[in-house]
């Protein structure tokens, strides 16, 4: 689960240089217009890409060694609860298509409810 989140996170490293004309297309393809060609735009995706790319890489380094880094993913974990409350709260203030908020909350909910569960499991496996 932690590698998978780190793989698909890693993925994000394309953006980072990936041509505007690109990111258009791709905003465009999923309904959502012409994206903007202006310096903070462009600043906002590609740091955002790289971060959640070395978060990725971070999350994918600590799934190798669950007992030593279980507190860290114990509080990434809580963290990304806090993170789906607060990402939910955007979407719905955001002029995103409905389904996007959806299926982003959906997402994130479950996701870190899951690891959340899994690091109790996890402890008592270890205990």
């Amino acid at each position: 689960m932690l590698r998978g989140l780190g793989l698909v996170s890693l993925s994000a490293l394309g953006a980072v240089l990936m041509p505007h004309v690109w990111m258009d297309q791709i905003h465009q393809s999923i309904g959502m217009g012409e994206l903007p060609d202006l310096p903070m735009i462009s600043y906002l995706a590609r740091s955002l890409s790289l971060f959640y790319a070395w978060l990725g890489a971070l999350v994918f380094f600590a799934s190798f060694d669950l007992t030593r880094y279980l507190p860290l993913i114990r509080f990434f974990a809580w963290g990304g609860l806090v993170v789906a409350v607060l990402q939910t709260w955007i979407d719905a203030t955001s002029p995103v298509p409905i389904w996007w908020l959806l299926a982003e909350s959906a997402f994130l909910f479950v996701y870190f409810g899951t690891l959340l569960w899994l690091t109790r499991k996890t402890r008592d496996h270890f205990a």
